[in-house]
């Protein structure tokens, strides 16, 4: 019988596109979230970044509400550089799992509301399960 996995959500990152600075934004968020990467390639910037947290990732809304949190109290610099994105994306990360029960997630119609309303999609990545 095969080994038995379960689907999980591992993170939320946030992923934004530029090609303005993101000094202020990385400044802002300093200690909050952590710099997944911060590349340019042709005139554009992307920038990737990952709550901060010593705890596991359980609930993609909690973390959704955190980022959003954080965004809602940018100051002026930071309301800027965030408005000069072209492209700013909430990249939701899941573990696949094997021959295990599916994982019934939901982003409530409020949570998607704020998200339309700072201008940000959403990226869904589902990870194959991974051979030891």
């Amino acid at each position: 019988m095969p080994p038995t996995a379960p689907a999980l959500f591992i993170n939320l990152d946030l992923v934004l596109k530029s090609q303005a600075d993101f000094s202020a934004i990385i400044g802002y968020f300093d200690e909050k979230a952590l710099v997944l990467s911060h590349d340019e390639h042709d005139g554009e910037w992307t920038l990737g970044l990952e709550l901060a947290e010593h705890k596991p990732a359980r609930d993609p809304a909690d973390h959704t509400r955190r980022f959003l949190a954080m965004i809602s109290e940018f100051p002026a610099a930071v309301r800027d550089a965030w408005d000069a994105c072209t492209s700013r994306t909430f990249s939701y990360g899941f573990d696949g799992g094997a021959n295990a029960p599916a994982l019934d997630v939901t982003i409530s119609a409020e949570l998607l509301r704020q998200m339309a309303h700072v201008g940000i999609g959403i990226g869904i990545s589902v990870y194959p399960i991974r051979q030891a």
